[in-house]
Parts: C-alpha cells; structure tokens; sequence
C-alpha cells in the first residue's frame, strides 16, 4: 500500500492545481473573454451612373413648304419648318381657320394652337401625311412639296383699329383663304400670289408675307 502513496499525493496536487487556475481565472475581472471574430465589412455601394443626356432626333427635312388638302377635301393645310421649328395653316375658305406652331423632330410633326387646334404626322422630303384637328373637325391629310407661288402665306391688316390676321394657302393654283379679326372668322380678302402688294381689306392695306420656313415669329 505504501507503494501508491506517492501516485496519489501527486494525483491530490495536480487536481488541486487545476482547481486553483479555474477560480482565479473565473475570480480575475480584468481577464477578458477572447474576442468575438469581427463583423465582416459591408460592400461598398456601388457608384451612381451618370445622367445620360436625351438628343432629339434631328429633323428628317432641313427646311421646306407642303401644301394640300384633307382626304374629303373638307380644309386645305400647309406646313412650313426650318431647323425643326413648324408652322402650320388650315382653312376651309368658310368658319374653319387656325395657325399652328410646334416641331419637327425627325420626320415626326407636333403642332398646336388656339382652341384646341391639333396637327400631327410624318413628313420626307417629298410629302407630309398627317391628322389635323380645328373648327371642331378632324381630318385625315395629305401634302406635297410645293414652290412658289404656291405656299403659305400670311397677312395682317388694321380695320378701323381692329386686328386683323389672314391666312391662304396656295395648291396647284388654287387659293383658300381665312381670317381672323376680334377672335371672330371673317371672310378674307382675294391673294393674288403673283401680286402679294396689292391686296387691301375693307379699304385698308394687308402686309403679306410668305412663310417660307425661314420665317419667324409668324405665329401670335
């Protein structure tokens, strides 16, 4: 028996050691636990796209005259544009009469004026179809390339201090015209295309002007 004293009193000290370590480890406050594995980093956002800048289509035509009539021959329409800025006239001689202005981007029109006045289609350099809203009508439209003296024109007159705006449209030789005078449609004077000086409305002189695309500020 007094062979395995020795392996028990070595025994009794190493789990009385262990011991020990437990209690000052557990007693110690300053002993900090091992540190948590860090978070991983979020992603960083990635960078905002840059605005994209949107480029009208350039217009099909540069610069040109069309001039026709609607499919029922109901009203005559001509449009003129220059670097994509569009005017436009329709009249049917009687109570129907409108300018319109607006764009050409690409070959595609957009026009607008008084009263709900509305033109839009496609133009090339030969024709513009279309639709054209006025005079509480809508009509479905075809034009053609014209020179002049056929074309657009556009007149102004002061009758006894009345304003008076006029509007005719020249196709094939034929002229149709309208005006416009303290927002009623009045009858318009006779144009002459080969003699646009010479036309006079109730006594007073009308300065014509032909809207050749290159005009400006033609619609009030």
């Amino acid at each position: 028996m007094t062979r395995y004293a020795p392996l028990l009193t070595l025994g009794a000290v190493a789990a009385l050691g262990g011991a020990l370590l437990a209690v000052d480890v557990l007693s110690d406050p300053g002993q900090a636990p091992p540190p948590a594995p860090a978070a991983a980093a979020a992603p960083a956002p990635a960078p905002a796209a840059e605005p994209v800048a949107v480029v009208p289509d350039p217009p099909a035509v540069a610069e040109s005259v069309w001039a026709g009539r609607s499919s029922g021959n109901e009203v005559t329409v001509a449009i003129a544009v220059k670097d994509g800025r569009a005017v436009a006239y329709v009249c049917d001689g009687e109570q129907v009469e409108a300018w319109l202005e607006g764009t050409l981007t690409g070959s595609a029109l957009a026009l607008g004026g008084a009263d709900g006045a509305v033109l839009t289609g496609t133009v090339d350099a030969t024709v513009a179809l279309g639709s054209v809203t006025a005079g509480g009508g809508t009509w479905p439209f075809a034009a053609k390339v014209v020179q002049a003296p056929d074309g657009l024109y556009d007149g102004r007159a002061n009758v006894d201090g009345v304003a008076t705006r006029i509007g005719w449209i020249s196709v094939d030789g034929t002229v149709t015209g309208g005006a416009r005078a303290a927002g009623e449609v009045v009858d318009a004077p006779v144009l002459d295309p080969a003699a646009p000086d010479a036309v006079v409305l109730d006594g007073a002189p009308v300065a014509v002007t032909v809207v050749d695309g290159a005009s400006e500020g033609v619609v009030r």
